[in-house]
């Protein structure tokens, strides 16, 4: 496993550096074509370069988003947790009246619904299930298991390099390097919900629930919780805790705006800080809004970033992000999702009054923490309003 996780970092540093150097060619190609334009020279040539650039950055991201999720820890297989939980159709007569199923690392699910009064069925017709927001951020960040109840670390708080040429029998110059020990707890995360009996009957039924109001529920807490974590009692040590303000100032002669040109900026300062962006972090109707900009003529200003993309890095859109805010970030080999024994779905008759009511207490929980090595590998603020009428 730990050589699985090797190549996998390898391979995602290799094509994040093909997407850097993607992202430079292109903001030259710009550069080109705004020159030409003001001395009013043919620009078909160079626009057709640039789409070729834009195809090529929305194909290094794709190609980014599926390295991370390869390096996020093993999904569950073949059988959902709702059916794993559901075949064990003798448990409601056992003496203990419960059952503990253990899953490492879920990282996504198919969610479903349920509605059923007491005992009523409805053949096997199913539930109807909608559809509920993707939960992404697991796929940009590597995790990890642990057995550990206190994530101990050091996180870089200062880097000074001194590196030169030396003249032989001179002194060297001394580089300085300081880490700040971190400690973190693992922190519980947990809901319950009371079904009746009957429904356990319905496997397909039991199987929704499960999967739709407990696993659903608690991932989509999780992700809000790993950006918004202070890091205080039975908090996460979140990423906007451990992140670096953006410096929208960063590059001479260049003032954001747009989003789209916040995004650039904000990658620029992680490669700054000697490390590479591989993802972007945005609140789901910002990246909306983003997806529907037009110019004057009514063309879509950003036809790949519809694809989830932006300057070749894949984009998660969130709730868990308050709208005007985003995150660039240098994930990989920078920060690590802990997990303390997986998510856990107990289930039990004996909770309050469930015996003589025919009830059934479901309890989901994890145990989580994030490992952050370098902050300033993690950009996050706000977002540039575009001035009106130029689409975003």
């Amino acid at each position: 496993m730990d050589l699985e996780i090797k190549e996998a970092l390898d391979s995602a540093k290799t094509t994040l550096n093909e997407v850097k150097k993607a992202q430079a060619d292109l903001s030259e190609q710009l550069a080109v074509l705004e020159e030409k334009k003001a001395s009013g020279e043919d620009v078909t040539d160079i626009k057709s370069r640039i789409e070729d650039s834009r195809n090529e950055l929305t194909e290094l991201g794709e190609a980014v988003t599926d390295l991370t999720k390869k390096m996020s820890a093993g999904r569950q297989e073949e059988k959902s947790l709702g059916r794993i939980i559901a075949e064990q159709k003798n448990f409601k007569d056992r003496i203990l009246g419960r059952e503990t199923v253990e899953v490492k690392d879920i990282t996504s699910a198919s969610f479903g619904t349920i509605t059923l009064p007491a005992g009523a069925r409805r053949g096997n017709r199913g539930m109807i299930a909608p559809v509920n927001q993707a939960l992404f951020l697991r796929d940009i960040i590597p995790s990890a298991s642990t057995s550990a109840a206190v994530i101990e670390y050091l996180q870089e708080s200062g880097y000074t390099n001194a590196a030169a040429t030396v003249a032989a029998g001179a002194q060297k110059p001394q580089s300085e390097l300081t880490f700040a020990a971190k400690q973190a707890a693992m922190v519980k995360m947990a809901h319950f919900f009371r079904i009746n009996e009957e429904t356990l009957d319905d496997v397909d039924g039991l199987e929704a629930y499960i999967n739709q109001r407990g696993l659903y529920g608690l991932l989509l807490k999780e992700e809000a919780e790993v950006l918004n974590g202070t890091g205080a009692a039975n908090r996460v040590d979140g990423l906007i805790k451990n992140s670096t303000a953006y410096n929208n100032a960063l590059i001479p002669g260049t003032t954001p705006e747009n989003a789209m040109d916040d995004i650039r900026v904000a990658i620029a300062q992680v490669a700054d800080a000697d490390l590479i962006a591989s993802a972007v972090v945005m609140n789901h109707l910002d990246a909306a809004a983003l997806d529907l900009a037009k110019d004057k003529d009514g063309r879509y200003l950003h036809p790949a970033f519809a694809g989830n993309t932006a300057w070749g890095l894949p984009v998660v859109r969130t709730k868990g992000l308050p709208q005007g805010k985003f995150i660039v970030g240098g994930f990989v080999g920078n920060t690590l999702l802990w997990q303390r024994k997986g998510i856990e779905i107990r289930r039990s008759t004996e909770d309050r009054d469930n015996f003589v009511t025919n009830k059934v207490t479901i309890l989901l929980e994890e145990r989580i923490q994030l490992e952050t090595l370098r902050p300033e590998g993690i950009v996050h603020g706000d977002l540039t309003v575009a001035p009106a009428g130029t689409g975003g």
